[in-house]
Order: C-alpha cells, then sequence, then structure tokens
C-alpha cells in the first residue's frame, strides 16, 4: 500500500497553481490583443494628403467606340495631373451616391452574399476639378490605371494622388461592361449581364480547383509547385473565357491613349495640348482585373513600356512573354496564382508578397472601408506607403530612365524578388 508523500502534494499543487496562472495570464494577453485589434480600425473620412509637392487636379472625359466584338462601347476617364494651385476650389466629389445601387445590384446577380459598402458619402478626396496644369515642366509622363472588375474609374484614387502629386499624369479606366460609370451628362451605366454570368462560371470554377489547395492563400509555396500551381489555375477553361474582358478593356485602354496622341499634338482640344511627354512611352498599373488588363496591354499596345498589377491574376496571359518590365505587388495568393511569369516573361519580373493584406488593401478601400472584415491587420499608412513608393520607384526607372530606388526598397513584411 502506497502512502501519500505530503512534500510530493505540494509540489503537485504548486505545479498547478504555476499552470492555472499561465493559462490565465495567456488569456489576458490574447484578450487583449483581440482588443486592440478592434480598437485598429476606425472609418476614416478622407484619403492621406499626396507625397509630391504638386497640387492635384482632375477631369472627366467620356468617349464611344467600336470594339474588335463589333459593339459598341462607352467609356469614361477621370485624369489626375499636377497643378501649381488649388484656385480656391472645394476638393473634387468622391465616387458617386448612384454607385452603391448599382454594386448592390451587381452582387446580388452575381450570387455574392455579402454585400458591404466600398465608402461613405462625402469621403474626402485632394484633388480639384478642371484646374491649370501646372507651369512648372513643360511636359508630364503619363501612366494609365485600370480598376478592379465591378469597380468604378476613381478606385485608385489614393495611388492617383500620389502619383500626380509627384508629377505624374494618371488616367484612370471607368471600362465598358465590368465598371460602373458615371457620364457628363449624368448616365450611370452598369456591369453587363454577360459580364457577370462570365464572372461567375469563372469563379465557381476557381472555387472548385483550390477547395482542396486552401493553403496557396496562406504559404509561399516552392517555385517548382507554385508553377505547377500557376498553370493549372490560369489555364481553366472558364478563366480562358473570361480573359476576353481583359482583352477589350485593354482595347479601351489603346482606344484613349489613341485620343492622347491627338490632344498632344493639338488635332483634339484639350488642356494637354503639348504638355503629355509621350515620346518615352506609356506606364500602366491596375488593381484585380485591372492588373491583369494591366499586363495585357503592355504585352500587346508597344507604347506601353511596362506594367504593374495590384494584387490580380494573370488570365489569357498563359506562356506569355511580355518583353517588357512588369511588377506584380499582391499576397501569397496571388504569387501563387502568377508564379509562371517568372519563367515566360524574357524582360524584368519583380514579385512583392505583402503580409498582413487583403485584396482590397491594393485599391482605395485601403482608406473608404466601412467595416474592418474589408482590411487586413497592416496599418493603412504603412501599406500606402510601400504601394506608392514601389510604383513610382518602377516608374521612374523603366518609363523615365532615371536613377530608382526600387531595387533597393526594403520593408518589414514584404518579400521582394527579381527574375534571373
Amino acid at each position: 500500500m502506497k502512502k501519500n508523500n505530503p512534500i510530493k502534494k505540494i509540489r503537485n499543487w504548486k505545479r498547478k497553481k504555476l499552470i492555472l496562472s499561465i493559462l490565465f495570464l495567456l488569456s489576458i494577453i490574447i484578450i487583449f490583443i483581440i482588443i486592440k485589434n478592434n480598437n485598429n480600425f476606425s472609418v476614416q473620412k478622407e484619403f492621406p494628403k499626396p507625397v509630391g509637392k504638386y497640387t492635384v487636379g482632375r477631369t472627366q472625359m467620356d468617349y464611344k467606340y467600336i470594339a474588335s466584338d463589333n459593339i459598341e462601347r462607352e467609356i469614361t476617364t477621370v485624369i489626375y495631373y499636377p497643378s501649381d494651385t488649388d484656385e480656391g476650389k472645394k476638393t473634387a466629389e468622391y465616387g458617386f451616391s448612384e454607385f452603391q445601387e448599382q454594386r448592390s445590384r451587381f452582387l446580388k446577380d452575381a450570387e455574392n452574399a455579402k454585400e458591404d459598402k466600398l465608402f461613405n458619402p462625402d469621403f474626402k478626396t485632394w484633388s480639384y476639378e478642371n484646374l491649370n496644369v501646372s507651369a512648372k515642366k513643360k511636359q508630364y509622363p503619363v501612366v494609365f490605371f485600370s480598376p478592379g472588375a465591378g469597380a468604378y474609374a476613381e478606385q485608385g484614387t489614393v495611388f492617383a494622388q500620389d502619383l500626380a502629386s509627384s508629377g505624374y499624369i494618371v488616367v484612370a479606366m471607368g471600362h465598358a461592361e465590368s465598371g460602373v460609370n458615371k457620364f457628363l451628362d449624368g448616365r450611370v451605366e452598369g456591369v453587363s449581364s454577360r459580364f457577370i454570368d462570365s464572372l461567375s462560371n469563372y469563379t465557381s470554377e476557381f472555387l472548385d480547383k483550390i477547395k482542396f489547395r486552401l493553403y496557396i492563400a496562406k504559404w509561399k509555396l516552392p517555385e517548382k509547385s507554385a508553377m505547377k500551381t500557376s498553370r493549372m489555375l490560369t489555364a481553366a477553361p472558364k478563366g480562358i473565357e473570361f480573359s476576353k474582358y481583359a482583352e477589350l478593356q485593354s482595347e479601351d485602354i489603346s482606344f484613349v491613349a489613341d485620343n492622347l496622341y491627338k490632344m498632344n499634338s493639338g488635332e483634339i482640344d484639350s488642356i494637354f495640348k503639348g504638355r503629355l511627354q509621350l515620346d518615352k512611352g506609356l506606364g500602366i498599373f491596375g488593381h484585380s482585373f485591372g492588373g491583369t488588363t494591366a499586363a495585357m496591354v503592355s504585352r500587346d499596345d508597344d507604347r506601353f513600356v511596362g506594367s504593374i498589377n495590384l494584387d490580380g491574376n494573370m488570365l489569357g496571359l498563359l506562356d506569355s512573354d511580355l518583353k517588357k518590365p512588369f511588377l506584380q505587388l499582391g499576397t501569397v495568393l496571388a504569387y501563387n496564382t502568377n508564379t509562371f511569369l517568372l519563367q515566360t516573361n524574357s524582360n524584368d519580373t519583380y514579385f512583392a508578397i505583402i503580409d498582413g493584406v487583403k485584396h482590397g488593401d491594393f485599391s482605395d478601400s485601403l482608406f473608404t472601408a466601412t467595416e474592418k472584415s474589408q482590411r487586413g491587420s497592416r496599418d493603412a499608412l504603412s501599406q500606402r506607403t510601400i504601394l506608392s513608393t514601389y510604383m513610382k520607384g518602377f516608374f521612374d526607372k523603366y518609363l523615365l530612365k532615371e536613377d530608382s530606388n526600387l531595387d533597393r526598397l526594403n520593408y518589414d513584411g514584404v518579400r521582394f524578388f527579381k527574375s534571373q
């Protein structure tokens, strides 16, 4: 018969007490972290002030043309540009009140249950309507912006303002069919039903292919596995079918580019006569499906010197040699989806994987988000600095042919690498 050892009992009791104390302390720390993270989010009322020295002017131009599918496309552009003074004007309106109604209809038709607001009314910009172009330089370089599916031309305002304040002219596209546009005459056109159907088919196909591969949204795959995964996802039939809309959006951009050359020569009357630095070419960046479009127009239109993809996929570009510099800024999912470009593109190819962010954090939702669920954990100002700095560095290097800090940038939580 075993005898109870009082000393052993005391030791066991002390050990249990210590374990309980540690568990209690850990629970307090976890609760504190949860409260702190919840308190980190607050609804913003304005964009941060632009980083550059110029005041930002803004103007709108609308167009119609017949695309390669023999269908008339009506598109709009919002153009951000350097100016010298705000001329005492109020800041320009952000978005338009009819957008949310059109977006809700789009989400319902696309069978998307989440109907969150992308921005609140009266959100403040730092741009001003119809100012004079800055007189500090004779000409300014031009880059395009293509927004994501179901979005609007102003979806990249925070980055357009940063670039325009730094001496770039940014042409933000409002594509036909795939976005919501408000034209100068007051009409509002939403997303077409055929675009919604094609997007829904592609989304279902994509989700089906990754349902047993959800790890690709969390971890960077070894390069060989990432190559295989990216090719499998980009070769999906419904994705290839959906990519025809990126081709049409590329045509939108090339058509507007044609008109920029005519404005610069004076053939089309505008404030930009002789003010566009087009001899070095054009640049382009895009968010989500706009990133797909950016790469595609860079591949197909010789006037574009390179492209930047903000967390989009590369549908319609499998095995393409862009033959132009390419920069991807995105989540780990975007890396695992697009890795094949490291092999197929013969020019400089950069990938940056940014931790602690969501898809919307590569657009104005970084600041206009109305719910915490729309944002990642990374500080909004930090993410804005990372994206704006990388984009300016890329365009400085490949469009302006100037010394750039692109290859020397280093940020916490950003894995940046270049094709060899």
